[in-house]
């Protein structure tokens, strides 16, 4: 029988995590914190950038944006109809004249043929129906009999 050997069912089930050279993480090079200190004070004596230079980068990107934003709702904005206004100032007098008028001298100065039918409106109402009418709108019937 062969001894259990962990590094070989490693390698059976996990190639690539075998195959992996071994590294050493707290492992640091010779003289690394000697020049440490003086790496961090380089980096921290660089000439700061001004900030002017960060609005003007994005100042760049949201002017044209914001005009392609601003063009876009001008020309997709719904327009209304130029004629509504004209239309009211065209109606003007005939709505003037047409309250001057009296109902039959409008049906008197129109053809016969344009006049509504008015001969053909029929309501015939159940006799439920119209005591329902009656009670709805509070009709006394006894005027109407006497």
């Amino acid at each position: 029988m062969d001894p259990l050997n962990d590094t070989d069912d490693l390698r059976r089930i996990a190639p690539t995590l075998f195959g992996l050279p071994e590294h050493h993480p707290f492992v640091v090079p010779n003289g690394l914190f000697d020049r440490f200190p003086h790496d961090v004070q380089a980096c921290v004596a660089r000439t700061p950038h001004p900030a002017f230079k960060m609005w003007l980068r994005r100042a760049t990107v949201a002017v044209p944006a914001l005009a392609l934003l601003l063009f876009a709702l001008y020309t997709l904005r719904p327009t209304a109809p130029g004629t509504a206004t004209a239309g009211l100032e065209e109606e003007l007098p005939y709505a003037s004249l047409t309250d001057e008028l009296d109902t039959q001298e409008i049906l008197e100065a129109t053809d016969a043929g344009e006049w509504p039918e008015f001969g053909q409106v029929s309501v015939e109402l159940t006799p439920e129906e119209a005591l329902t009418y009656v009670d709805q709108h509070q009709i006394d019937l006894n005027e109407y009999l006497y």
